[in-house]
């Protein structure tokens, strides 16, 4: 098990869950209980502040426009 997940929830917003229990739900890209650092190949490094562990995942960094509808 990586000890911090990113999952999707039903309406699209983004949850991580770190292994010693701390999770949060992305509001607008600004997480406050995770340190996101961007590295290379749109990979970010996330921390949780609560216990210091990490894990590399696939991680939009940069808040993403909202998708456009095609009428």
């Amino acid at each position: 098990m990586r000890p911090i997940t990113l999952d999707l929830d039903p309406q699209g917003r983004r949850i991580l869950s770190c292994a010693c229990g701390t999770i949060e739900i992305a509001r607008a890209n600004d997480w406050q209980e995770f340190t996101i650092e961007a590295l290379d190949h749109d990979l970010a490094r996330v921390t949780c502040d609560r216990c210091d562990r990490q894990a590399r995942l696939g991680l939009d960094v940069e808040p993403s426009p909202s998708p456009q509808p095609t009428w």
